[in-house]
């Protein structure tokens, strides 16, 4: 008997934007297909890209712009993407943020099915204390184009992070019931 999660693969890509560290990024692509509740295909990028900075580079506040960063990543990967299907997930080395807010540690675009992390404000002097940040921020970000909501548990990798406190705070796993929502919204 075939359950419905025979029938559905999700295809993640990770894509480097100004970021080198190979080790971090095969990590993350283990990590993530063995905490995700259902399947996933994750592929990396092995060459990083780099972004019109014109464009996606606010330099009176030092950030990039998440909304055209996104925008770049969906027009370089046009013909892979697919709601829900085939996503993209921009590893970007340097800090973003969004019209009205201060930053944003990622920026999810589901109706593009791209999806970023910026990784300067989850940096920290060991090494696993970011790599466990960055691996939260990324599964939050991909359920996000999976279609799920923030969440009100806090340990949940859904819920808001405010701070690197925040972040620290909650699991890199998804609680029951996202768990739960995330199944559903994926059956087909």
């Amino acid at each position: 008997m075939v359950s419905g999660w025979d029938l559905v693969k999700v295809k993640l890509l990770i894509q480097p934007i100004g970021f080198s560290d190979r080790g971090l990024l095969y990590w993350l692509g283990e990590e993530l297909k063995q905490r995700f509740p259902v399947p996933l295909d994750v592929k990396i990028s092995l060459w990083s890209t780099s972004l019109d900075y014109f464009e996606a580079f606010n330099w009176g506040r030092m950030q990039f712009r998440a909304v055209e960063v996104n925008m770049f990543l969906r027009e370089l990967y046009k013909g892979f993407v697919k709601p829900r299907e085939n996503l993209v997930l921009g590893l970007v080395a340097g800090d973003g943020y969004v019209e009205g807010l201060n930053f944003v540690f990622g920026l999810a675009t589901p109706e593009l099915s791209i999806a970023t992390v910026y990784t300067f404000r989850l940096e920290s002097r060991d090494y696993n204390v970011y790599q466990l940040r960055v691996l939260k921020e990324v599964i939050h970000e991909v359920g996000h184009l999976l279609g799920l909501e923030h969440c009100s548990d806090r340990r949940c990798v859904m819920s808001f992070s405010n701070s690197v406190l925040d972040v620290d705070f909650k699991e890199p796993a998804f609680c029951q019931l996202c768990r739960s929502k995330l199944k559903r919204l994926l059956r087909v």
